[in-house]
């Protein structure tokens, strides 16, 4: 994966991606997040525009909600993705929070997703509502795709 950086091109490493990525999520900053996340083998291979989206819309929510930042709490997927760990990232002033899976493969990130069962490794305390990152996941939504 290359990343120009002025007239030098640096090679960006799996590892070096997902924490990019999850520091983009934990400062709530979606043009950080749109800058790298098009090195994702979901972006380069069908440019899912809507995980941008949503990303952004989920944002927004904790912003409004009097968050500056997340804080982030490694888990392991126990249902759609299961043994793929990923990260409950819960707002520093709301404790709402959301369950985000960064899928990968050997050397690269295959993508970024929502997660149903997130379990932590620390249990977490004080969590209050969560805020889903598609609107087809969330209950109650007249767009909610059960699974």
């Amino acid at each position: 994966m290359l990343n120009k950086v002025g007239n030098d091109v640096k090679i960006i490493s799996m590892i070096e991606l997902e924490k990019v990525l999850l520091e983009a999520t934990k400062r709530l900053d979606i043009e950080m997040f749109k800058e790298f996340y098009i090195h994702t083998e979901d972006y380069k291979n069908s440019k899912r525009l809507f995980l941008l989206k949503d990303m952004g819309i989920a944002f927004n929510k904790f912003l409004e909600l009097g968050d500056s930042h997340l804080e982030p709490n490694l888990g392991v997927c126990n249902r759609c993705n299961k043994g793929c760990h990923g990260h409950v990232l819960v707002g520093n002033e709301s404790k709402n929070y959301m369950n985000l899976l960064f899928e990968n493969d050997v050397d690269k990130i295959i993508g970024v997703a929502e997660c149903a069962d997130l379990i932590t490794t620390n249990k977490i305390k004080g969590l209050k509502k969560r805020i889903y990152l598609h609107e087809y996941n969330e209950p109650g939504s007249p767009n909610n795709v059960p699974f």
